[in-house]
């Protein structure tokens, strides 16, 4: 098992990285240990020195995507601001989150009902935890007179599905980037709450 040097972090992350290559590519059951050991260039079975299971690989990759959104969250709830700005933040680190991480995004979103079931519940935790503070910034806007009145839930479920998808689609090379994407999605969203 992994001996926490830097060198064995290193090649963890390797192991890890490559695995959501390959992931992302042929999708999780499509993917075995064998795939994963020659890619990284070892036989499979040395991968057993650094990781448990080929799932412990996958809880890793969509462990690292829902920490990273929900610190962001976190820390955008934490600053001052209207809730046009904290939206547009959102907005923005979510986007950014899924254009630096693509492979990773595409792991989470597609392959995180391959997990336990006790990890699973932890994905949908942290989903609902997430969720929860899009709606409280929604919630605010609509109390403070930003937002018209709407409904919250389902507001929140139409924004984050559009911000789901954008994985899809988006290209960190394309015409927009994405603070321009993200601006983008803020405009219609807002002009959606505005006031009448």
């Amino acid at each position: 098992m992994a001996d926490g040097t830097s060198a064995e972090v290193d090649y963890l992350a390797n192991i890890v990285d490559v695995a959501a290559e390959l992931f992302a590519r042929q999708g999780y059951r499509g993917t075995s240990m064998r795939d994963i050991g020659r890619a990284v260039g070892v036989h499979a079975g040395s991968l057993y020195a650094h990781i448990e299971s080929k799932e412990e690989l996958l809880h890793r990759i969509v462990n690292s995507i829902m920490l990273r959104s929900e610190q962001d969250m976190t820390e955008v709830l934490a600053k001052p601001g209207t809730a046009t700005g904290q939206l547009r933040e959102i907005v923005l680190r979510d986007l950014r989150l899924v254009s630096e991480h693509r492979e990773q995004a595409t792991v989470f979103f597609h392959e995180w009902r391959n997990l336990s079931a006790e990890r699973q519940q932890a994905v949908i935790a942290s989903r609902d935890r997430w969720e929860h503070g899009l709606r409280s910034v929604i919630s605010r806007g609509i109390a403070e007179g930003e937002f018209r009145p709407a409904d919250v839930r389902i507001t929140g479920f139409a924004i984050t599905s559009m911000l789901n998808w954008a994985y899809v689609w988006y290209s960190p090379g394309g015409p927009l980037t994405v603070e321009q994407l993200a601006d983008q999605y803020v405009d219609l969203l807002v002009a959606g709450l505005q006031p009448r």
